[in-house]
């Protein structure tokens, strides 16, 4: 028997050892990309205000050990080019944007969520709306700090008086024709009488609802760009918050603390009223926020279509002449959901009891 020749084997060649892309859970260059673009955002001076979104976008896209290593990226990277920066003012700014990186991340990313004893710590399970009032506490508190540690240095008054023409000419300039709107406006929008009024409005909570805005509308757009890139609906833990009963004592404690204070011209009382206030409206339009998400979610939408609602959201807070209106209807959503059970499943069978 005669055996026929077999066709020699092929020999495999050595793959090439490639840079691993994931390390111990961690996606590096997803988290190096995002550092990076977050440095860039900060000192671009265009794209400050989103800042934070790679950092929301390797979040909910990756995994949160992929957030926590680009957010301490970025925190080296920033600290590095502050350091090349002389004075007072590039270790305050070092510090602030610090300060920023690490609470959008503890935001959007906790590390212990998911661990077995969240549940016996509370402040380890927080939902995402109380960490977004948390962070935006601690946010006002550090930028209160600073004002008051820079308000005498020459330079921070010059940014100051420079951000305030920046106002005034784009106020000017939004009112158009109209003659008797601009006149005015140029004798109410001196820069000396903005930087008195926006310092009020900023101690009397202002800048703890700007805080506030800012994370949720770096988290929304994370969100859609996840949504756009990744192709990854990722689940929002807004959609089941409720508020304490009892925060609508708190609510209307806070709206006699500030009228009290006003009237009898009590400064400490009209201050820590209104901040309280304040904590208490974004927390409401947080309920507010999940009322409409729970709507949302019961309705058969196609995903393009639930972006185009994400970024219509974010338009509508950022729209100065309709943001207001909007925001308001859904803080009185949320108001309303103590009386009203929005979010109570429909039945569509008969009652088990008589009668009802």
């Amino acid at each position: 028997m005669v055996r026929t020749p077999q066709a020699p084997v092929p020999i495999p060649k050595p793959k090439k050892k490639r840079m691993p892309l994931v390390f111990l859970g961690v996606a590096l260059v997803p988290a190096l990309l995002s550092a990076g673009i977050s440095l860039a955002a900060i000192h671009s001076g265009v794209l400050i205000f989103f800042f934070l979104v790679p950092l929301g976008f390797v979040a909910y896209g990756y995994n949160y050990r992929s957030a926590w290593v680009s957010a301490l990226l970025g925190v080296g990277g920033n600290g590095i080019l502050f350091l090349v920066l002389p004075g007072t003012a590039a270790w305050l700014n070092m510090f602030y944007f610090t300060m920023l990186l690490l609470v959008f991340t503890w935001i959007v990313a906790p590390p212990f969520q998911a661990a077995p004893f969240s549940q016996k710590y509370v402040l380890l399970s927080l939902s995402t709306a109380y960490r977004l009032i948390i962070g935006s506490v601690i946010a006002a508190l550090t930028c209160w700090c600073i004002i008051d540690i820079s308000q005498d240095t020459q330079g921070f008054k010059d940014f100051l008086l420079s951000q305030a023409e920046v106002f005034r000419s784009l106020s000017l300039t939004s009112v158009g024709s109209d003659v008797v709107r601009r006149s005015l406006l140029e004798q109410q929008a001196a820069p000396e009488v903005l930087i008195a009024r926006l310092g009020a409005v900023a101690l009397r909570g202002g800048a703890l609802a700007a805080c506030g805005l800012a994370f949720f509308i770096n988290r929304q757009f994370s969100l859609v760009w996840v949504k756009l890139i990744r192709c990854r609906q990722v689940g929002s833990s807004m959609i089941h918050f409720h508020t304490a009963p009892g925060l609508i004592w708190v609510f209307s404690l806070s709206l006699l603390g500030v009228l009290v204070g006003t009237i009898m011209n009590i400064g400490p009382l009209e201050l820590g009223a209104w901040n309280m206030l304040t904590i208490c409206a974004l927390l409401y339009l947080a309920q507010g926020g999940g009322i409409l998400l729970y709507v949302l979610s019961r309705m058969s939408l196609p995903p393009l279509i639930r972006v185009g609602l994400n970024i219509l959201l974010i338009v509508l807070v950022c729209s100065p002449n309709i943001n207001l209106l909007a925001l308001g209807c859904l803080g009185l959503l949320g108001i309303a959901e103590h009386w009203l059970p929005f979010r109570v499943p429909k039945s569509n069978g008969s009652s088990s009891t008589p009668g009802m």
